[in-house]
């Protein structure tokens, strides 16, 4: 296509690219926080795996109240897609969370410290709107300059 693409926005069971929009062609596992395209869930389903992660063969939870444990745990390893997932549970008030933007933010920091390009990019809209905390425009660009 001409362009880099995330890594993210590669299936790790297939590695193929993953279609654009990419949160419409496939989904996020919270139990390994790996993202999996539609045709690799789809044949998963077609060998009997229906309740089972296709990428590490866990148990997808069934509730939200057994989800967070599993987010969790990844968190306590230092994975910085997990560390971002939880942080969006704290900005949007998801999974029981009320809704905690500095919280947030201390999440999106750490995985931005850990390299992921879309903390980067979050923080960059939080710091530049000023929306819900005070605007700083040049710490937003900072931010946009690391997630390119």
């Amino acid at each position: 296509s001409g362009h880099e693409r995330p890594e993210g926005h590669t299936c790790p069971i297939c590695f193929l690219l993953i279609e654009l929009p990419v949160g419409e062609h496939s989904r996020r596992n919270v139990c390994c926080m790996k993202r999996v395209c539609n045709g690799c869930i789809w044949e998963a389903r077609q060998r009997g795996m229906n309740h089972t992660c296709p990428f590490c063969r866990t148990a997808i939870p069934a509730d939200d109240a057994s989800t967070l444990p599993l987010i969790k745990k990844r968190v306590d390893k230092g994975d910085a897609e997990a560390i971002f997932h939880l942080g969006d549970k704290y900005y949007y008030g998801d999974h029981g969370f009320t809704n905690d933007v500095p919280q947030a933010i201390r999440l999106w920091t750490e995985a931005a410290e850990l390299g992921l390009s879309t903390a980067h990019h979050n923080l960059g809209l939080i710091y530049y709107a000023g929306n819900v905390i005070k605007q700083d425009k040049p710490r937003g660009i900072h931010h946009w300059q690391q997630a390119a």
